[in-house]
This record gives structure tokens, sequence and C-alpha cells, in this order.
């Protein structure tokens, strides 16, 4: 049995699907460094247009926000957060637009909280890779 060069691992934080990311990344945590550096870069402008769309009260372009936003969370493995935008996403169908103010208000403080876990994981798996030089 061969013994890798790499015997360290980078244990994601809680609401981290940490077994979805390494199976997606193949364990190449210098991939996943760049793809949170890269997420944590598109996420804010993205946010803004979810609670732009919310405040017109434009049903349409509210479901398309939350879709865009929604491959994201996946990337860092926000899956549970993702499947959540999937639901909204779901609900948008509905014709009257009140309905949708409790689900909206559960889904952004989420996607609001997302950011700052997004950021912090980024640091810590940065500063990780950096240990595998």
């Amino acid at each position: 049995m061969n013994s890798s060069t790499n015997d360290k691992y980078f244990v994601f934080s809680g609401q981290f699907n940490g077994q979805y990311i390494n199976e997606l990344y193949d364990g190449d945590y210098a991939l996943m460094a760049e793809t949170f550096t890269d997420v944590a870069g598109e996420y804010n402008p993205m946010l803004q247009n979810v609670f732009l769309s919310y405040r017109s009260g434009d049903i349409p372009a509210l479901k398309s926000a939350v879709h865009k936003l929604k491959p994201l969370l996946g990337y860092v493995g926000l899956t549970s957060l993702q499947a959540d935008c999937q639901k909204f996403e779901d609900n948008c169908q509905q014709d009257s637009f009140p309905s949708l103010h409790d689900d909206f208000a559960q889904l952004s403080t989420g996607l609001s909280t997302a950011k700052s876990w997004i950021d912090e994981e980024k640091g810590r798996l940065t500063a990780f890779v950096r240990t595998l030089k």
C-alpha cells in the first residue's frame, strides 16, 4: 500500500458539506482555495441583486437572482443552503408576493450569513494550503 505524500487533511466547518467538496474537487486543496476566493468575490454583487429584486417586488427577477446565486453555494459545499434556494425558487411560482415574505426572510438570513462563512472558510483553507508547500 502506497502512502500519500500529503497526509494532511482539511476539516471544513460544520455548515459546509466537506465530503461533497472533497469529492467535487478530488481532494485538490489548491483548487478548493481558488474556488472559495472566486466565490467570495462574486457573492456580494449577486446577493445584492437578490435583495434589489426582492425590494422591487418582481417575482420573476427574484427567482432568477436566487437561481444565479445558487451554484456558488454548491461550489463551496453549502449544499443545505443551496437546497433552500431551490425550495424558494419553487415557491416563486406562486401568484402573490406577500406569501413569499416569510420564505424570503428565512432565506435572506442564510444567504447573508453565508458570506461571512465563505470568507472565514476561504481564510482557513488558504492558510492550510500554505502549509502544504
